[in-house]
């Protein structure tokens, strides 16, 4: 098959899978996203109650949710603020897309090289979507310790990367995961 082909194959068949399988992915790796949050919710005041996925309020398509709980201290016995992080399944479901899309089309020169990429991939893509989803999932309950903390309009660290992510992080942070993937794959076959 010429490359050409093979590539808008590939491309075609994760287009599709972004499409039919947002809502499907987004309520399977909820388990990970809520694991994730309550590991970054240890150092902060917060509890992360819940994560599900449900519908939208306004139009088609679900939301993934993430319920948690924001103390003004630590030792405060009953939190000041319950929060709700919303996230769109479509925005939850691209930087898999792209990610796996790039590392499986990459040209690779034998079925070992090829397990080498996704055997990198793996860790690297864990590491992506705690780095997309789950932190942009957790940005209210940040922005919430800071009013608490006394800042009448603060804009956190998290802030700055959540909207870091909306204005198309998301999307370069999965091709040089991909890439950095890729790479790895290459050198550590240089190097056996």
């Amino acid at each position: 098959m010429r490359r050409e082909w093979r590539l808008l194959a590939i491309a075609s068949i994760a287009l599709a899978v972004g499409v039919l399988g947002a809502e499907p992915y987004a309520r399977l790796a909820s388990p990970v996203y809520a694991a994730a949050a309550r590991i970054i919710a240890l150092g902060h005041p917060w509890q992360i109650i819940s994560i599900g996925l449900g519908p939208g309020g306004s139009g088609p398509g679900s939301v993934l949710r993430l319920t948690g709980a924001v103390r003004a201290r630590s030792d405060d016995p009953t939190p000041a603020a319950v929060l709700v992080g919303k996230l769109q399944a479509d925005a939850v479901v691209e930087s898999p897309v792209i990610f796996w899309a790039i590392l499986l089309a990459w040209p690779a020169t034998s079925v070992r090289q090829r397990f080498a990429y996704v055997a990198l991939g793996i860790p690297l893509f864990v590491c992506l979507e705690i780095a997309t989803t789950v932190c942009e999932l957790v940005n209210p309950l940040a922005y919430a310790s800071a009013v608490l903390a006394g800042n009448p309009d603060p804009l956190t660290g998290w802030e700055r990367w959540t909207r870091f992510l909306e204005a198309g992080g998301r999307v370069a942070l999965a091709l040089i995961a991909a890439l950095l993937a890729i790479s790895l794959a290459r050198t550590v076959k240089r190097a056996a």
